[in-house]
């Protein structure tokens, strides 16, 4: 008997956990602690209009290694920059090719806790591995199930803190009619080998190239960009672009915790459809068929052509919103949501320096460092063939340019 109502207990328990439901945390759109201001030291800077020893093509993504390294990915040159504390750039990893350790436009860079360093190709997706010397290492794959023939892989993003390899990726096979296919969008953990488990967001997509239309909403869902993993393993996305919700996951993938704030959706400018219908049109240029371009009439409430969602290593969840890169105070570039570990909306961070949020990237290295690539939002534009400058592409771009800070206070 004594058994039977272990048993019974042990089902109860169990069903309890399965059927647990993920807390809610609702926050207002006043933060518990108001507005702090990030002051920052300048340490060290390289490129732009002045350094004619630093080149630079597309800058992408930035990270601060174990070592205290700061990496920063090129996508253009198809290398990763590494750069020591006083700012001199102490090697380059990666070559441009498709043998071991040569990489094709990365898209994103990741660092491995085995200390190896990934970039992360789009097509065809894997991410390419090098050690700190730059000696090739195994790819990594990622691949969910068996691509279909004439299918392929393509990623967008991947990351691992605390144990947990997320990517964001999509794979794409035939469609049943001619001139059709079908794109299985997802964000996933991935193993070592290559396996993707179950997703944790995803989103089925047709294409019809007999008449095809892009729309913005239904190609590009939140998660597919805004997405990070914090210190403990836990992975953060925002699954819906119109809608200022972050979803957290547990390193098994379950879905714990749903973060809301208040938020009344920014409702985009003439200026701003323009530019983003440049970006649409401008990565389809090239296709030998007509492409039909619909765009939305308000921006993502998490801005997607930023980093958007960071993680620090306390487990605070940084979000930039879509009015956080606009209309700032003198001196400001941007400001973040800053959010404890149990998702309480707790103060507003402004990023005081130089630069223009709608162009440039922010990209917090550890606690004591941050570091600001100028002309981030243009280079992502340009990387996906959107015009860059200006919504005409008319006018060349400013030489790109790094400058990294010590957090002061």
């Amino acid at each position: 008997m004594r058994k039977i109502a272990a048993i019974i207990v042990l089902t109860t328990l169990l069903a309890g956990v399965a059927l647990a439901e993920p807390v809610v945390v609702k926050n207002s759109a006043t933060p518990a602690h108001g507005i702090h201001q990030l002051q920052l030291q300048e340490m060290w800077r390289a490129g732009g209009a002045d350094d004619e020893e630093s080149f630079f093509g597309l800058l992408l993504w930035a990270e601060e290694g174990p070592d205290g390294l700061v990496y920063v990915l090129d996508t253009q040159l198809s290398q990763v920059n590494v750069y020591d504390d006083e700012g001199t750039l102490v090697r380059t990893l990666f070559n441009e090719g498709d043998g071991p350790g040569e990489v094709r436009q990365p898209r994103n860079l990741v660092l491995l806790e085995d200390g190896s360093i990934g970039a992360v190709q789009e097509f065809p997706g894997k991410i390419v591995r090098v050690d700190t010397e730059n000696i090739p290492l195994d790819s990594i794959k990622p691949r969910m199930g068996e691509v279909a023939d004439g299918g392929f892989v393509a990623m967008t993003r991947a990351e691992q803190r605390g144990g947990t390899l997320m990517v964001a990726g999509v794979q794409i096979a035939s469609g049943e009619r001619e001139g059709t296919q079908k794109r299985h969008m997802y964000l996933a953990t991935v193993n070592g080998q290559g396996g993707i488990g179950a997703p944790m967001l995803e989103r089925f997509v047709d294409w019809d190239f007999n008449n095809f239309t892009y729309d913005e909403e239904v190609n590009l869902p939140a998660f597919y960009w805004a997405n990070a993993v914090g210190p403990d393993g836990r992975v953060y996305a925002a699954p819906d672009r119109d809608a200022y919700r972050i979803n957290v996951y547990a390193p098994d993938g379950t879905l714990e915790r749903v973060i809301e704030r208040e938020y009344t959706s920014r409702k985009r400018t003439a200026e701003d459809k323009k530019r983003i219908r440049n970006l649409f049109e401008g990565a389809f240029g090239q296709v030998p068929f007509e492409v039909k371009v619909t765009i939305s009439d308000i921006d993502s409430d998490i801005n997607w052509l930023s980093r958007s969602l960071q993680v620090d290593a306390q487990g605070n969840l940084w979000v930039l919103s879509s009015r956080g890169i606009r209309e700032q105070p003198a001196g400001i570039l941007a400001t973040y949501d800053v959010f404890t570990p149990d998702g309480t909306f707790d103060r507003q961070v402004q990023v005081a320096c130089e630069g223009n949020g709608d162009r440039d990237g922010v990209f917090l290295l550890g606690d004591e460092r941050l570091l600001v690539i100028r002309g981030y939002v243009e280079a992502t534009t340009s990387m996906l063939g959107g015009a860059p400058a200006d919504e005409d592409g008319d006018d060349e771009a400013a030489p790109m340019e790094i400058i990294c800070y010590r957090i002061a206070g």
